[in-house]
């Protein structure tokens, strides 16, 4: 008697922990694999996957993403059909047919013990039945109850595979059995194709070729496997078919029969195609992805070789794009990407490859150039194209587009180089202006290294004490005396000498090193601050980025707590970025700021395009008029005007006015009778060491052991001084600027 021990098929199992992306290959490289049985560390069954409902899955919107570097336990049956070895087949499959039909069509898993040793197939029982048949032919004839309740069972199986079974006969390739699958995939009826072959519904050269086929199954007795067969059915149209076919020997050993069992590959075709599109297109603009990108320009980069020709990378960056989203929505957003990719695409030429690389990131490869002249005039049409304005829903939306050039092979002739020579081109574009194209140049991987070096030398600076501080006096015009300083952060490098702030600064922000330094600054400040005169401000500047930071606040408690300085000294000056980007949470962090006693300072006034309705927002203590209007006022009527205006509205809302620049006592007589309240600049001080602004102040500082002692003195002079015709005469001699008075004694 046939037991499933008879039937199994060993197969290696998989177990929980394998992740999707490996059973994903598995099942690629093993066609014939339909199902992978899933076993715990004692190697009992705990599940089972299902190779089409596997695809299915994958095949999902983000399918392999989401599934890929996950366990398969996520996607198992975790109710598997499990059977031991030794059940009796009869009794299994009549048994499994009346409650768990769907089960056995897929394939079940057989153990002996509860411990797995292989898994069983609906071909398996076939064969293994038709061996049953065979041997037991004369006792089937005797109990043909028997006989036919056997029958029922394999016509019931057969019935309800979902894959098409078919049978011929070996001697003259007609059919003798389909099922309904069968009926359903062909189109045509079993009654009308039982009796005939295929040359009754295929044309000719068709028919001629299953029948060759057919005939290399039966003389080789193995199985024999068509992985995709474009099948015609009845209204015309093809099915596409995984077909598996064997000899079916008859009592003399000889082929009698040949059976074929064919699966529906479409919709995992379709399935495969989607998940090769989604790992190389990018799903919003149509557009070739990066992965695509790079084997496409290293395709044309090989051809470029071969042919001496030329390979141009363009890589474009959209200008304003972030505004554009952060202002009119996520939506708008995307309606922009989807435009500038079809307005990029009518750019280039059939051939080229257009992809977006993320964000609003795109790049061109223009392959096959004689000369740059080519390259030259992509670069312009896609800067003119980009320039042009966006009709988004309704909006009206100008943003333009940079460029930058990198070709081959005198800029590199790999892809990557190529690539990260035509960003740091992009780079010179955005930095000149933006709107405009750049082509690569030498002297840009030359800043670039010294840039990289001046990185690594700042992440060292702040732990080695390389930074200092330099203060420079801000002076009140009505009271004639320094009435605060603002703290400016200087580097002064072992072998550089002093970086400029211009250099550092953007660089700490970039890397994440600005939060830390800008710590140091305001703990050192208040430190230092601390020994001033009670009347005498610190002004600390604060970097948008700063504000990302969520301890911002507490940062500012505990300077003002270690140092003593009481917070209405302390004068905190930010820019107007600083409420263009999450004006919300900025706004409340200020607030917060404010409601401590800080003063809140805005710099650089007027440089903006929204600084009247945050005046209305945000009771700030201090507008500072940025110095380009200063240092015009004597020459520029319109620069004046601004000036008034802002000492106007400054006044109106009872807001301190600082102007900012001053480098002559024409200047400051000018902003004196404009009425302005207080002057910053080289005329009053340039910024110097803690030490020397602190004797400026009249504090003295001993030297004890390893710290410094601040003592107060008797003002100097310099600050006290209430000469009506300006402030500060020594002040300006020690800058080697004679004072008003002074001047008008020497021409006497």
């Amino acid at each position: 008697m046939f037991t499933l021990r008879d039937t199994v098929s060993s197969l290696v199992p998989a177990r929980a922990g394998t992740l999707g992306k490996t059973l994903y290959e598995r099942f690629r490289e093993e066609p014939d694999t339909l199902i992978v049985p899933v076993l715990d560390a004692d190697d009992r069954p705990i599940g089972l996957v299902e190779r089409n409902a596997f695809f299915l899955r994958m095949a999902a919107e983000y399918g392999r993403a989401l599934y890929a570097l996950r366990p398969i336990s996520v996607l198992m049956d975790k109710d598997p059909l499990v059977v031991e070895a030794d059940v009796e087949l009869a009794a299994f499959t009549s048994d499994s047919l009346s409650y768990r039909a769907s089960d056995l069509l897929r394939g079940f898993i057989v153990t002996d013990g509860g411990r797995y040793i292989g898994v069983g197939t609906v071909l398996g029982l076939l064969q293994a039945a038709n061996e049953t048949n065979r041997r037991g032919v004369e006792a089937l004839a005797a109990a043909k109850a028997a006989a036919e309740q056997a029958r029922t069972f394999m016509t019931a199986v057969v019935e309800a595979i979902p894959s098409m079974v078919f049978v011929k006969r070996a001697d003259d390739h007609s059919y003798v059995l389909l099922n309904r699958a069968g009926e359903k995939i062909l189109g045509h009826a079993r009654a009308d194709m039982i009796g005939r072959t295929d040359a009754d519904f295929y044309p000719a050269e068709q028919a001629a070729i299953y029948k060759e086929r057919d005939a290399e199954v039966i003389s080789s007795g193995e199985v024999r496997v068509i992985e995709e067969d474009h099948v015609p059915r009845k209204d015309g149209s093809l099915a596409v078919l995984r077909t598996k076919k064997i000899a079916i020997p008859g009592p003399d050993g000889a082929a009698e029969y040949l059976l074929g069992v064919s699966e529906d590959i479409a919709e995992r075709k379709r399935a495969e195609a989607q998940i090769a599109r989604l790992a190389h297109y990018d799903p919003l603009t149509g557009l070739p992805n990066r992965l695509l990108f790079q084997k496409d320009l290293s395709a044309a980069l090989s051809r470029a070789a071969r042919r001496e020709d030329l390979v141009a990378v363009h890589c474009i960056d959209l200008d304003r794009f972030k505004t554009v989203n952060d202002t009119l929505g996520h939506p708008i957003g995307d309606a922009l990407l989807k435009t500038a990719a079809d307005r990029l695409r009518a750019c280039a030429r059939e051939g080229d490859t257009v992809a977006r690389l993320g964000g609003d990131e795109f790049a061109v490869v223009q392959c096959g150039l004689p000369d740059l002249s080519s390259a030259t005039r992509l670069a312009g049409r896609i800067v003119e194209a980009l320039a042009e304005t966006f009709d988004l829903q309704g909006h009206q939306v100008m943003i333009g587009g940079s460029v930058g050039v990198a070709v081959s092979p005198n800029d590199g002739a790999d892809s990557d180089e190529l690539l990260k020579k035509a960003d740091m081109a992009l780079y010179r574009a955005k930095a000149d202006g933006r709107g405009a194209f750049h082509f690569f140049e030498r002297a840009m991987d030359e800043a670039l290294q010294a840039r990289r070096a001046l990185e690594l030398d700042l992440r060292l600076a702040l732990a080695e004490g390389q930074f200092e501080l330099y203060y420079q006096p801000l002076f009140n015009l009505g009271a004639d005396k320094v009435m605060g300083c603002e703290a400016l952060l200087r580097w002064n490098h072992p072998t550089r000498g002093m970086v400029s702030p211009g250099d550092f600064i953007p660089i700490a922000e970039e890397i994440g090193l600005i939060n830390p330094l800008g710590e140091w600054v305001l703990r050192e400040a208040c430190r230092e601050a601390a020994g001033w005169p009670q009347h005498v401000r610190l002004a600390v500047n604060l970097s948008p980025a700063q504000f990302r930071d969520k301890h911002l606040v507490g940062t500012v408690v505990s300077a003002l707590a270690a140092s003593g300085l009481p917070a209405e000294r302390l004068e905190l000056e930010i820019t107007e970025s600083v409420l263009l980007q999450d004006s919300v949470g900025n706004m409340s962090i200020l607030h917060d700021l404010k409601a401590l006693g800080v003063r809140i300072s805005m710099d650089d006034f007027g440089t903006g395009y929204s600084s009247l309705s945050y005046l209305r927002s945000f009771p700030f203590d201090k507008i500072k008029i940025d110095q380009t209007f200063v240092r015009d006022i004597l020459d520029d009527a319109d620069a004046l005007a601004i000036i008034k205006a802002v000492l106007d509205l400054g006044a109106s809302l009872g807001i301190t006015t600082t102007a900012e620049g001053v480098e002559s006592v024409e200047q400051l007589d000018e902003l004196r009778r404009q009425g302005c309240g207080e002057i910053q600049g080289y005329f009053i001080s340039r910024p110097k060491p803690a030490a020397e602004i602190a004797a400026m102040l009249g504090v003295t500082v001993q030297s004890a052991s390893k710290a410094s002692l601040l003592a107060f003195s008797q003002p100097v002079e310099t600050f006290s001084h209430r000469e009506k015709e300006g402030p500060a005469p020594q002040a300006w001699e020690d800058e080697g600027v004679l004072s008003p008075t002074a001047r008008r004694q020497g021409a006497e």
